[in-house]
């Protein structure tokens, strides 16, 4: 029904609705709450079509969701402009109804489903969880270390009644956590890379329509040498030559994988570990475990004609004043006004450091990397064009009750959830399982710092759930389809669900 009917069909019903313009109704209801502009529906065929308007949905879609940042689950990048009045609204209503559930003090989960990541694995433990992104939010990915140094990895199907494994690769490696890394980019065809022994990176799709979950990961090239995987965006792999002063790399896999450009930081501090990275466009951001430092990928002439892969340096340099950074999870703020101009966005960082050698901290600091005001996208990023203030922001210290030397895990979404799993014992420093508990939270961070609040609830701290025991190991998180998984220490997993 458009817009010209509806204004002749309440034209038809009574002098008082008659008296009202039409857009002054529309403006009444863009003011209005979903749950009222639903009510209003039932009371009169005037309202009814009025709330079935196209323009009126994608009113509430751009101004209640998306301008809020807030995940739409099954949105899968769609363009609004492309659905239909009950598209947009089917959509609206769901992303509210998970923003208010996944809010709420106590989220209640929808469903609860436990699987295992195998019977025949000998002393399992599962230290690798990530969703595939894109996709349909259908998909997660698993790594298992059996006994020596053998791993498994698997694909799990989540949208099946029960998960099922649609895709499985044994290798091996020397004891790294970081032997698996999957790519951020969903439209690319490598989905993974692997750090596997022999010394060689393979890069790796899944053919998702594959039977025989054993023959599904499918190689598509390989990269000779041992070395630390970090990053993979794209056709970007970024790596990192794990001996003494060892350069980071970035590479072109997109044919033959070639070693594209090297990073050299000029203060030697590269000896350290990689702890996260975040790659856009044409820079690249690390943190090591002193500092963090932004350059610029683009292998640029110098005066000195040098043999070999082009260096690059940093275009900017952060020290922190901690000891050393334990972990970092870096994630890129879903910004829709930054998105609209073209604009970068803020990067939530949430770090955990220790101020001494010795001791690790169980308190987390919550900064914002902040995008430079004098920015301008487009122009290449160099020392006059740095696309991010380097020196972090700190935003929120938040400190964990946390008395023994624990398991811990944190997951950071891109919509600015973070979830922290830690586990608690007697104050006394009792070890016995029968004394500890495990709690899994989880925070809507903000750029600005403090709980924000909205007609979709205060974003205070959430419980996810709090069990008894030591167990759980591992944490997982998709935004977009609602769901967290954990893992346990004897190859559980256990998904939650809450839309």
């Amino acid at each position: 029904m458009n817009e010209l009917t509806i204004g002749s069909h309440i034209r038809d019903r009574s002098p008082s609705l008659d008296t009202i313009p039409l857009d002054i109704l529309f403006d009444i209801f863009q003011l209005l709450p979903i749950q009222s502009v639903l009510a209003l529906r039932q009371t009169s065929k005037s309202f009814e079509a009025i709330t079935r308007m196209r323009s009126l949905w994608a009113f509430f879609l751009r101004t209640l969701v998306q301008e809020q940042n807030i995940p739409i689950p099954y949105f899968d990048g769609k363009s609004p402009e492309s659905l239909s009045a009950l598209e947009l609204e089917r959509f609206t209503c769901r992303a509210l109804a998970l923003r208010i559930n996944w809010t709420n003090p106590n989220p209640n989960p929808k469903r609860e489903i436990h699987f295992h990541v195998g019977a025949a694995v000998k002393d399992p433990n599962v230290f690798f969880m990530e969703f595939l992104p894109g996709r349909g939010n259908r998909w997660l990915v698993s790594v298992t270390s059996e006994e020596f140094e053998k791993c498994i990895i698997q694909c799990w199907d989540l949208t099946v009644l029960k998960p099922v494994c649609i895709a499985k690769l044994t290798y091996t490696n020397k004891g790294s956590n970081n032997s698996v890394i999957i790519n951020n980019d969903p439209s690319s065809p490598a989905i993974m890379t692997i750090q596997s022994k022999p010394e060689v990176t393979e890069i790796v799709t899944i053919d998702f329509k594959e039977k025989d979950p054993e023959s599904a990961f499918v190689p598509l090239s390989a990269i000779d040498g041992h070395r630390e995987i970090h990053l993979l965006s794209g056709s970007t792999l970024v790596t990192k030559n794990p001996t003494h002063g060892g350069k980071v790399s970035i590479w072109d896999i997109s044919d033959q994988p070639y070693e594209k450009i090297q990073l050299a930081s000029p203060s030697l501090l590269q000896e350290d570990d990689c702890r996260a990275m975040h790659l856009c466009d044409d820079y690249l951001i690390i943190f090591f475990i002193w500092t963090v430092e932004l350059y610029s990928t683009i292998p640029r002439p110098t005066d000195i004609a040098t043999p070999g892969v082009p260096i690059s340096y940093p275009l900017a340099q952060h020290s922190f004043h901690y000891q050393i950074i334990d972990n970092v999870n870096m994630s890129k703020q879903v910004s829709w006004h930054a998105a609209r101009l073209h604009r970068p966005s803020p990067i939530n960082i949430v770090i955990r450091a220790r101020t001494t050698y010795f001791w690790r901290e169980h308190t987390l600091h919550h900064f914002v990397l902040d995008p430079n005001p004098s920015y301008v996208p487009g122009r290449e990023t160099s020392l006059y064009n740095l696309p991010y203030l380097v020196q972090p922001t700190l935003v929120q210290t938040i400190y964990s009750p946390v008395w023994s030397e624990p398991r811990s895990a944190v997951a950071l979404g891109r919509h600015g959830t973070m979830l922290s799993l830690d586990n608690h014992s007697d104050p006394d420093g009792m070890e016995y399982r029968d004394f500890q508990h495990q709690q899994l939270t989880g925070r809507i961070l903000t750029t600005t710092g403090g709980s924000s609040t909205s007609q979709h609830g205060s974003h205070r701290p959430m419980a996810f759930r709090v069990r008894a025991g030591n167990y759980w190991n591992g944490v997982a998180i998709d935004e977009e389809s609602g769901r967290i998984v954990v893992s346990d220490v004897d190859g559980t997993i256990t998904l939650f669900e809450y839309f």
